[in-house]
């Protein structure tokens, strides 16, 4: 059982560690959308742009470059992120473990406050590679838009 003052504790963190759990993942969706429109963007700019059939190769080096140091610069941020989300997220189980959401009896008798698979549902998470690969594809299409032209 926990002390009066330890269990104060986590319930003042708990809630900290739930936004944080929150923020962390709406942070990779913002920085997917952000990445995406970047690179749509270029496609765009490349498929309707009256130069594109008089770029040199090197232009079109460049311009390849650009869009896969784009897509890196973001799919590292994306990964930074949810590496901190996976932490946040182990931090806030063990709270909730800590504070008997997971035990019978604790708001009804013979049920868990929380279900036992959520302790692990994390780890299935794919929202991840999700991320991941709308900015590689996009990235892909561009290239491709390159190669064509």
């Amino acid at each position: 059982m926990l002390s009066e003052g330890v269990q104060q504790v986590l319930t003042v963190i708990y809630p900290l560690y739930k936004d944080e759990v929150y923020k962390r993942r709406e942070q990779m969706m913002r920085l997917t959308a952000l990445g995406s429109f970047g690179l749509i963007a270029m496609l765009f700019a490349l498929l309707l742009s009256p130069q594109k059939h008089r770029m040199s190769s090197a232009e079109t080096v460049l311009l390849g470059v650009v869009g896969l140091t784009w897509c890196g610069l973001f799919c590292a941020l994306v990964l930074q992120q949810q590496y901190r989300h996976r932490l946040a997220k182990q931090v806030l189980i063990q709270i909730e473990q800590a504070l008997g959401f997971y035990e019978e009896g604790l708001i009804v008798e013979n049920q868990t406050l929380y279900p036992d698979s959520w302790k692990t549902a994390w780890l299935g998470d794919r929202s991840g590679t999700f991320y991941l690969s709308v900015l590689s594809l996009l990235t892909l299409l561009l290239l491709v838009a390159l190669l064509l032209d």
